[in-house]
């Protein structure tokens, strides 16, 4: 699942108009109650975006009384376009989907954003269904509140091929360190050891966010947000040092900024590559594609071993968050927190991660497991069971909604060839610009 982050201004000028609940005739019943909502959940293409479909339509007939409006478009732009417009109209949706970080905080200090604490305290039993790590991107510091729901999350591992490290007699990498050795070898027997497909900036940005989580938790990105601390951090240049030190050594390979995203799959899919880095999606397609998928294993990505205190550290989080309009009445509140609680059914999450394939990060603490379940999937989840701290790219906890694709496309050109430093320098300008 790809992680999507949207570029809003608040201040932003119309672009499509926002039916909202007040100017749509809904074709759902007649109501006493009408709630909205905005998503990006327009069809059933996706897994998440089916099952929360067929959660809405779950409520609607249980609750004839209540109309629900679902404006929802698939289409990122469209949906961005449609949101400036609701915020710039104060017409806002009852629901309406957010990916959290700093966007979603600008959203809060603006007062369009209803704190959720309260109700959730009060249905105690459905919040403590949810993997409290799961509502990081939505509390924010110096801010008391929850403002969303999470529904979708996603976290990043280490996908080995077992059968690619027996053949050289190399042993699977717990560390840092055991990873560069592990690499050294690979690379003695003509083979790239991890892949990266940067023409898909994202990955940069990921494998970024991966090594923070192990070289600093998520302190340093919180300061970086909040400019208690700056790009010049040692935690920083460790890493982006690190990761140019990988490119330099030939362990991400010779194409870093040419092969896209997919063409990595496809070299570890093929037999090709003996480790990749990806969310849990990916599991899906080891199973679904590999001619041999029982010689992949699945890992927590390796850690700093002078940093074992951020040894469970992961990449990850919660996606899409739902929140409430702070402009909603208590009626169509209870109304709309009621159609979350019935979408974020355990049912639901077991749904998605059987059409995943068990591919599947949920934001519940657990769900049973699939039946005839794959032993990668068994492994991803005893994993992330011992995750401690999620990380998102730094970035996206940041009031500065550019950051993100500057910093993806300061990495890009680091690999190329720019230095560390002049990576850092131009990272710290977009935020020094400001």
């Amino acid at each position: 699942m790809k992680k999507k982050v949207m570029s809003i201004l608040l201040a932003a000028a119309m672009v499509l108009p926002f039916t909202g609940a007040a100017a749509v005739e809904a074709a759902d019943g007649e109501g006493n109650v009408t709630i909205s909502i905005l998503s990006r959940y327009g069809d059933d293409t996706a897994v998440d975006a089916k099952a929360f479909r067929e959660g809405v339509e779950e409520y609607k007939a249980a609750h004839p009384e209540v109309t629900v409006v679902d404006e929802s478009i698939t289409d990122e732009t469209q949906f961005n376009n449609k949101f400036k417009t609701a915020m710039a109209t104060g017409d806002m949706p009852t629901i309406f989907m957010t990916y959290g970080g700093g966007t979603a905080r600008s959203y809060v200090e603006s007062g369009l954003v209803a704190d959720l604490t309260k109700d959730l305290e009060a249905d105690a039993q459905w919040y403590n269904t949810f993997n409290e790590n799961m509502f990081d991107m939505i509390k924010f510091d110096g801010i008391d509140g929850i403002y969303g729901i999470p529904y979708a999350a996603y976290a990043d591992s280490l996908f080995c091929n077992k059968a690619m490290f027996d053949k050289y007699g190399i042993e699977l990498p717990e560390t840092i360190e055991e990873f560069e050795a592990a690499c050294d070898k690979f690379l003695e027997n003509g083979v790239t050891p991890l892949p990266v497909g940067d023409k898909s900036t994202f990955r940069g940005g990921h494998l970024f966010a991966l090594l923070m989580a192990k070289r600093s938790g998520n302190e340093v990105a919180l300061k970086l947000a909040s400019r208690e601390a700056s790009y010049e951090d040692d935690a920083v240049k460790d890493v982006l040092t690190t990761m140019k030190s990988w490119a330099d050594k030939g362990y991400l390979g010779d194409s870093i900024t040419t092969l896209d995203g997919e063409g990595e799959c496809q070299l570890f899919l093929t037999g090709q590559s003996p480790m990749t880095f990806r969310n849990a999606y990916f599991i899906g397609r080891v199973t679904g594609e590999m001619e041999n998928p029982e010689d992949v294993v699945n890992m927590a990505f390796p850690y700093y071993s002078d940093y074992t205190q951020y040894q469970n550290a992961w990449h990850g989080g919660s996606s899409d968050i739902f929140s409430i309009s702070s402009g909603a009445t208590e009626e169509e509140k209870a109304a709309a927190l009621e159609l979350l609680k019935t979408c974020t059914q355990e049912k639901y999450m077991m749904q998605r991660n059987e059409e995943s394939a068990g591919g599947y990060v949920s934001v519940l603490k657990e769900i049973p497991p699939l039946e005839n379940q794959p032993q990668i999937t068994t492994d991803f989840q005893d994993n992330f069971a011992k995750a401690e701290i999620l990380l998102t790219e730094p970035a996206e906890y940041d009031p500065n909604a550019g950051l993100r694709d500057a910093t993806r496309t300061a990495i890009q050109a680091m690999w190329a060839g720019e230095s560390v430093e002049d990576t850092i320098e131009t990272i710290q300008s977009v935020i020094d610009s400001e």
